[in-house]
């Protein structure tokens, strides 16, 4: 009877041990705690159309960032700003690739700068970029240039004005402001060296030999 409990209270001592050791090894052991890869909540319910637009609102952000510095540099003259607008495409492409690009550029000039709209009549415009014609190209800038910078009422307080090629045509305000038969368009765009007034027509039409 005596070893009988003498063995119940070893097998008792031997089980208590093992438990203790357990509790010990489960208290030492460091509990690793799952990373936070959670989106932050202002993002995390977006759909895929609200993020492209989020994208497209940014974009357009750092074009106008851009276009605002742009605008700055276009004001440094009147050839820099009709180069790097798009005000009047067709006539600053004449213009950039005509012999007079560079005084257009330095000095303070008066650019009459047609719209696009003006060349529907002159379908042959494009001709006065071929090889051969630059005296041509050449003539027509000249006549929608004049020598000296104006602003608007400047320019139509007067009766008439000498462009570049050195002739004098009128300027007349019947009906409108129309210099040599061209409609003035209202306002002008002063830059640091030189202006642009804008026109519905073409000042002058050059002829090409048949």
């Amino acid at each position: 009877m005596k070893r009988i409990l003498f063995t119940l209270l070893c097998c008792s001592l031997i089980l208590i041990s093992s438990c203790n050791s357990t509790d010990s090894q489960d208290q030492t052991v460091p509990k690793v705690e799952p990373e936070n890869t959670e989106i932050p909540s202002g993002l995390k319910n977006l759909t895929e159309a609200e993020k492209r637009g989020m994208r497209l609102l940014k974009r357009r952000q750092d074009e106008e960032k851009q276009a605002l510095q742009v605008k700055e540099n276009n004001m440094s003259s009147a050839y820099k700003y009709l180069s790097t607008s798009d005000d009047y495409p067709i006539f600053t492409k004449l213009m950039s690739k005509s012999g007079l690009s560079k005084h257009i550029h330095s000095q303070n000039v008066t650019v009459l700068a047609p719209i696009d709209k003006a060349f529907d009549i002159f379908p042959n415009y494009k001709s006065l970029l071929i090889p051969g014609n630059e005296e041509l190209l050449n003539e027509f800038i000249s006549y929608h240039v004049i020598d000296i910078s104006l602003e608007y009422k400047q320019f139509t307080d007067n009766t008439s004005w000498t462009v570049h090629t050195g002739e004098s045509l009128e300027l007349s305000n019947r009906g409108g402001i129309y210099f040599n038969g061209a409609h003035v368009r209202s306002g002008s765009i002063s830059t640091a060296v030189g202006s642009i007034i804008g026109m519905d027509d073409l000042v002058f039409y050059p002829k090409f030999s048949e």
